[in-house]
């Protein structure tokens, strides 16, 4: 009888064991994981900021239309992974009410198959707001600028 208990009681040593090796490398490979995924996400994110942060220069140097640069912008803020990623509506307001205005204008080949007479109306409605929003967009730029330089001495 000793021995069964013995044996019983081995046998129970070695599927405890077992089984913490076996959930002992499932934690292993979900931390792994894990990590894979946070560095994949970190490496959109550094190509989004760069995207960024160029159009930005490039608004802020006026060698891009602000319509132009606001719509590229406010998509590549959209998908950008961030803990403290700001409210974008409330913190660039600009930016956000330029893009409203331009978000379901034609662009490409849907642009070239519309009347000439609405693309014009179109772009002179792209255009004002440009003049009406440029002081907003403008500071909305120096924001996003200083927010990921902020974002890169981290």
């Amino acid at each position: 009888m000793t021995f069964n208990w013995i044996l019983a009681t081995l046998a129970a040593v070695l599927i405890i064991a077992g089984l913490s090796f076996y959930l002992g490398r499932l934690l292993w490979l979900i931390q792994q994981q894990k990590l894979k995924q946070q560095q994949v996400v970190d490496a959109k994110n550094a190509d989004l900021t760069q995207s960024i942060v160029l159009i930005a220069k490039a608004m802020r140097e006026e060698q891009c239309e602000l319509s132009e640069g606001a719509l590229r912008i406010w998509v590549l803020l959209d998908h950008l992974q961030l803990p403290n990623k700001p409210d974008a509506v409330q913190s660039y307001p600009g930016l956000f009410k330029m893009y409203d205005v331009v978000k379901d204008m034609p662009t490409h080949q849907a642009r070239k198959e519309r009347d000439k007479k609405e693309i014009r109306h179109l772009d002179h409605l792209r255009e004002q707001a440009e003049i009406d929003l440029k002081a907003e967009i403008m500071a909305d730029v120096h924001k996003l600028l200083e927010f990921f330089h902020h974002q890169q001495q981290k």
